[in-house]
């Protein structure tokens, strides 16, 4: 029986690393098929695309939605409504919760909490506090795991060697990825009681990074491992795990487009604000970056959306983190158009590459059989972000007043338009829970 039938016209839509004036057929929430303009087709609905680039769904694997106690920064609601009018339509949810998402009952809790709520598809990462759940972690449902080295959660402290090993001998019968936050506690000075962006900053060293990602890489030799090093954020970072990856394809390097944009220049006036974990760096960190994505050395873009409280960012003790999800595009897009990152690069890092490393099969690009997920996106006349529009409940930005020159016309999950520039959000609970097959 032939579900509800839409055709998608007068895109310039990606495929295979190009873009083809070709129109999409859409069959319920599946791609039925990639046809001629001239091609005839009966369908129930038409969508024009109007000239825009039709991209596979856009994919953030670095994502903190919250909700529980903490949905007074965001809810499952809130955060993928963000999320859509950014033109996600896959977000992976970051474990650091309250409670952690450390046993399997609390991936059931998560999954509960977003039913019927969720705009677009999300996956949830666990926090192998203990070692010894990581595989009933991964019969409940996680599509990966991620740790932290630089603090203690539930008394597991992961900048230990020895926990190291221990988890890399559990995850490694998973076939599951292992996300890392990687900064060496002992290499991060101390913050007084009362600090800003800067004095944040200064605390966490380049050397904290670079430390800890030389621990993981001696130890994560002789591991069929796969590992993501999150938001890396300088030159001999990128220098190191690139180096490593000629004799160890499984390892990653994710991005944010905060590193890719911004420098420690930016402190000042955007003061406790932009406190961030790593922080922003020096400039020649920001073009080293930026070059690595024009050498296929960044794999992965993640926004690190990490809403908060106005409140807690202007405190004494700022909590790191800012929202992303709303200003990745418009921002990232625009450096392309004007000539800092590679469009096909930025494409990939933001699709087909999350979409393979978290085996997520059903998504990342668009071919016959795939889920109906895409992204319309158009250059457009400068205009400036305005953090007080976004539908994230933390509207704030460093990135306010950018002038950007890209924004998300719309988006579609599973087949039906969740947001377009015209209706804003239009679809509610569309979004499924997704595991890796």
């Amino acid at each position: 029986m032939v579900g509800l039938l839409s055709r998608i016209i007068n895109g310039r839509t990606w495929i295979h690393e190009r873009i083809v004036e070709k129109d999409i057929v859409i069959e319920d929430d599946t791609i039925k098929g990639v046809v001629r303009k001239t091609a005839e087709v009966n369908v129930d609905e038409v969508i024009d695309a109007k000239g825009a680039i039709v991209l596979p769904g856009l994919i953030d694997s670095h994502v903190h939605l919250r909700d529980g106690p903490l949905a007074y920064k965001e809810s499952f609601e809130s955060g993928t409504s963000s999320a859509v009018a950014g033109g996600f339509t896959v977000v992976l949810d970051m474990p650091n919760n309250v409670p952690p998402v450390s046993t399997p009952e609390r991936i059931v809790m998560r999954k509960t909490l977003a039913d019927k709520k969720i705009m677009c598809d999300v996956g949830l990462y666990a926090m192998p506090t203990d070692p010894k759940n990581v595989r009933e972690l991964a019969k409940a449902g996680c599509v990966g795991f991620k740790i932290y080295t630089h603090k203690v959660f539930e008394d597991m402290d992961f900048s230990k060697e020895e926990n190291l090993i221990e988890l890399f001998e559990e995850i490694k019968a998973t076939n599951l990825p292992l996300s890392i936050h990687a900064e060496d506690p002992d290499k991060i000075g101390k913050l007084n009681e009362k600090y800003d962006a800067k004095d944040h900053a200064k605390a966490h060293t380049e050397e904290a990074e670079h430390s800890m990602i030389d621990r993981i890489l001696r130890l994560c030799q002789g591991f069929p491992l796969k590992i993501r090093f999150c938001h890396v954020s300088t030159i001999n970072s990128i220098r190191e795990i690139s180096s490593a990856k000629e004799y160890n394809r499984n390892l990653s390097i994710e991005a944010t487009p905060s590193h890719l944009t911004l420098d420690d220049s930016v402190l000042g006036q955007c003061s406790k604000i932009c406190t961030l974990e790593p922080p922003l760096r020096k400039r020649s960190n920001v073009v080293a970056l930026r070059n690595s994505m024009w050498r296929d050395q960044i794999d992965i873009i993640g926004t690190d959306h990490a809403p908060h409280a106005l409140s807690e960012k202007l405190s004494e003790n700022p909590i790191p983190g800012f929202p992303g999800l709303e200003t990745a595009v418009c921002v990232l897009f625009t450096l392309s158009k004007k000539g800092f990152l590679p469009f096909s690069s930025l494409v990939r890092c933001l699709t087909s590459n999350p979409a393979s490393f978290f085996g997520l099969k059903k998504h990342g690009s668009i071919d016959k059989g795939m889920m109906a997920n895409l992204t319309f996106i158009r250059f457009v006349p400068e205009y400036s972000v305005d953090p007080s529009k976004f539908f994230s409940k933390a509207k704030f930005s460093p990135f306010e007043g950018f002038k950007a020159e890209t924004q998300v016309e719309r988006t579609i999950v599973r087949g039906k338009t969740a947001f377009s520039i015209e209706d804003g959000l239009t679809s509610v609970g569309n979004g499924k829970i997704v595991e890796p097959k």
